[in-house]
């Protein structure tokens, strides 16, 4: 695998294919893989002697096509508290995007092109989550689960994903360790109790017995039975989860966060109910659910009426108010399409999901910058990636000490 701009870039393609490439990209003719290929690797190549004095006029007529294209996007709309736009997706792996999307490079107000951004925050760069997650029985036992692999399938005994065995690694020669699961436990758990968890920095898709599959986020945990026994099959939920329940129209699937509870009897929905966070959000991609508002005095949960939304539809819960809006639908489920997307967000709601998915601390120095940012990075990269487009808008900056991320204005 070659890691060199210019060597990937001429690997599988002569001098003149390359310029027939820039001529696409300038005559808006070029497909997003192409238009992707060329501005990934333009940071790269810029002062390189690809540049001779037959193609320099092209070299600055992509830059000027990408000054342009930039400048538009960071414009934005001017509100009493300005929206930072940044670029938009183009294709569906934002990771590969051009390092000028990234924020790597920056234009000010004079066209100064490609100036470098601050290095402290790629010198301590930090690294993206991974797939990994705790399976915690009533009896205390707890299953570590592969980071190798995405998924487990839990019934009567527990499979990953591709149907190899779930063998817990702290209890490998030693079956009457205490606190973990041993071999013993994994091969009949029958209709017990159990938590399923994420740690921050963590992600893991669970498969249920009834055929439910549920993307569970970072910081996240579901508590259930694993054989539903009775007329409905419940769940409760902290943190994020996305879910694809499997219908069975004798048996509705309840999920209860804090404040609320969701009944369906089939369909596919997100949900967001971090406690750190000011609403529960509940949004619906297929079929049909009702969400109830419930309210807990004195440990009885008293019911407070119910929504009932429609695909595309989502239900926003706070102490103040229970809505229901036309939902983005992209944004809602970006986390499970491992990007962070955010439109029109305060920096601290962003940086909620940065502590999350990267387990670092926020700190913030001073005022919280005032802007709202709009845009898409992968979940794929390292935390400098997320920064930088931040950092790249110049209404914030930040600095990164060991997992600590300070953020000034």
């Amino acid at each position: 695998m070659c890691y060199k701009a210019l060597e990937c870039l001429f690997e599988n393609m002569d001098r003149e294919q390359f310029l027939v490439l820039i001529q696409k990209y300038l005559a808006g003719e070029a497909s997003l893989e192409e238009e992707q290929l060329l501005l990934n690797f333009y940071g790269s190549f810029q002062d390189s002697d690809v540049w001779d004095e037959r193609t320099m006029g092209v070299k600055e007529q992509i830059e000027a096509k990408m000054l342009s294209r930039i400048q538009a996007h960071v414009a934005g709309t001017k509100t009493e508290k300005p929206v930072v736009k940044l670029w938009p997706r183009i294709a569906a792996v934002a990771a590969a995007v051009a390092m000028v999307v990234f924020g790597v490079w920056f234009f000010n107000s004079d066209r100064e092109i490609l100036k470098q951004v601050q290095d402290d925050v790629v010198a301590n760069d930090i690294a993206p989550g991974k797939n990994g997650a705790t399976i915690t029985l009533a009896n205390g036992k707890v299953i570590q689960l592969s980071d190798a692999k995405s998924g487990v399938v839990i019934g009567e005994d527990l499979k990953y994903n591709d149907n190899t065995a779930v063998v817990d690694p702290s209890s490998r020669g030693n079956e009457r360790s205490p606190g973990h699961a041993t071999s013993r436990d994994l091969s009949s758990l029958r209709s017990v109790e159990m938590t399923a968890s994420t740690t921050k920095g963590q992600t893991y898709i669970f498969t249920l017995l009834d055929g439910t599959k549920v993307w569970l986020n970072a910081d996240s945990k579901i508590t259930f039975k694993n054989q539903f026994i009775g007329r409905t099959r419940h769940i409760l939920l902290e943190g994020e989860a996305y879910f694809e329940v499997a219908k069975n129209k004798k048996s509705p699937f309840v999920v209860k966060t804090r404040e609320q509870e969701v009944m369906v009897l089939g369909t596919h929905f997100n949900i967001n109910s971090y406690a750190d966070e000011s609403s529960v959000k509940t949004t619906l991609f297929e079929g049909s659910v009702n969400v109830s508002r419930l309210l807990t005095k004195v440990g009885v949960n008293k019911d407070l009426g119910g929504k009932t939304l429609k695909p595309g539809q989502q239900s926003i819960l706070n102490r103040e108010n229970f809505k229901v809006i036309e939902a983005n639908m992209d944004e809602a489920i970006a986390w499970k399409n491992n990007e962070f997307m955010f439109e029109s967000q305060s920096i601290e709601s962003i940086m909620k999901m940065v502590e999350r998915w990267y387990d670092v601390e926020v700190i913030y120095t001073g005022n919280k910058p005032a802007e709202k940012y709009s845009g898409t990075v992968s979940r794929f990269d390292n935390v400098s990636s997320v920064l930088r487009i931040l950092e790249s808008s110049g209404g914030v900056h930040f600095k990164i000490e060991g997992r600590k991320i300070y953020v000034s204005n």
